[in-house]
């Protein structure tokens, strides 16, 4: 029922491509975010969805949350889907950790990597009225006694930020895991919780808004929007980068023909300014990289943290 079709201008929305399923899509497209409305992942892929909706000849691009274990119940239900190139995973760091850690049952080669549209680093936010100023002070009083930490689940790529933190710097944590951002931002902003980890993307409006402090940011270079703010490695915590990745991907077996206009279409919506500028006002940073460069920054993460898994004897 394939075939590849030449370099051209699709009648769909005029998206360009080297190659496409026949007739692909004919019906709605269900993008699969595996947590709860308002998080970082739900919110983007909305914004996501939005601009593709421009593009598509009458179909849509549908956000389906399917929340549950850390991610691993939406995780699941793509990797068993079909693969026809109508039920999309919100892929995030989550899926090369959860079979190890939680047993999912899934291998990161079930699925197959379209593109990524964004990479957050990760922050050290506490309260407004903490009594940590700074990261010093932050760091010291860790030393002294482990402070309370909330996390979007154990097994997220923010429990693994701590832990990282654990064996490059030496502190310790108590990790109290959320269901959701709401229910972490209440921890944090009522003081029930001396800090979190959290991506920047869902920090950056709470702390321009006085809401929580950022102390610190896991990226190879200051943010622009908090010049007083230092990098995990100025900051003396041997962590130069922590960040985590959004993208697409579809379940293993999804036709080539397939994956192509999938990543076509999200090029086509990093490119639209109103997209880039909508993004940019949530908090988030939006890129692009196609398969082959999402698979790399997959490798990268997961060689990053298996070891760090292994080291505290995380695995199932």
């Amino acid at each position: 029922m394939f075939k590849s079709l030449i370099l051209g201008v699709l009648v769909a929305g005029g998206i360009a491509t080297t190659a496409s399923a026949q007739d692909y899509p004919t019906k709605d497209i269900e993008l699969v975010v595996p947590f709860a409305p308002g998080g970082s992942v739900d919110v983007t892929s909305r914004l996501i969805a939005e601009t593709a909706n421009t593009f598509l000849d009458g179909k849509e691009v549908v956000v389906a949350n399917r929340a549950g274990g850390g991610g691993v119940v939406g995780q699941s239900f793509v990797s068993k889907a079909k693969p026809d190139g109508y039920t999309v995973l919100a892929m995030t760091s989550s899926v090369v950790t959860n079979p190890q850690l939680k047993g999912a049952p899934y291998k990161i080669t079930d699925f197959k990597p379209v593109a990524a549209y964004n990479i957050d680093p990760e922050v050290i936010a506490v309260p407004a009225g903490s009594p940590f100023a700074n990261i010093d002070d932050f760091v010291a009083a860790t030393k002294k006694s482990p402070l309370n930490m909330t996390v979007a689940g154990i097994g997220t790529s923010h429990h693994m930020a701590g832990l990282a933190l654990t064996t490059a710097a030496g502190l310790e944590f108590n990790y109290i895991p959320a269901k959701g951002f709401g229910e972490q931002l209440q921890a944090v902003a009522g003081d029930h919780a001396d800090g979190a980890f959290w991506p920047m993307g869902e920090a950056m409006s709470h702390a321009e808004a006085g809401t929580v402090r950022i102390l610190a940011i896991a990226s190879d270079e200051r943010d622009p929007n908090f010049p007083d703010v230092p990098t995990f490695e100025e900051a003396g915590l041997n962590v130069p980068i922590w960040a985590t990745f959004r993208g697409w991907a579809v379940p293993a077996g999804t036709p080539d023909e397939v994956v192509i206009y999938l990543s076509d279409l999200l090029k086509h919506v990093y490119d639209d300014e109103g997209y880039r500028q909508n993004m940019k006002d949530a908090g988030f940073d939006p890129i692009y990289r196609d398969a082959a460069d999402f698979e790399a920054i997959i490798t990268s993460y997961s060689d990053q943290v298996v070891p760090i898994i292994d080291e505290n004897g995380l695995g199932k």
